[in-house]
């Protein structure tokens, strides 16, 4: 009896795909991150199921990140896009909503 290829060969690893945040450029799963997307009409707005149409770009789930990129004009570049003011205020709103760290990174003194 000959076994086949197929039971041989161990399972496969599944792809995690891999994104970078535009606040920190930290490196991790693309759903560590909350996804920023330009819409067809110009304006950013925060896109929490990932799969909306438009450029987008991957921020981490803590404060500093967000206010980092505002400030930085770091969503601007990597969207290709002036910010509206509007859209820069509901940006920061949304950050604010986040913890100041990340929830599986250890808390250190400064």
């Amino acid at each position: 009896m000959s076994t086949s290829v197929r039971q041989q060969q161990s399972p496969r690893v599944r792809h995690v795909p891999q994104r970078t945040c535009i606040g920190c450029r930290s490196t991790s799963a693309k759903r560590q991150f909350v996804r920023i997307v330009r819409t067809v009409e110009g304006r950013v707005e925060v896109d929490p199921t990932g799969k909306k149409a438009g450029r987008g770009a991957y921020l981490c789930r803590q404060q500093s990140c967000w206010h980092t990129a505002i400030k930085r004009e770091a969503i601007g570049r990597a969207l290709k896009i002036s910010l509206f003011p509007d859209d820069r205020q509901a940006l920061a709103a949304f950050g604010s909503t986040l913890p100041e760290t990340a929830p599986d990174e250890p808390v250190t003194p400064r």
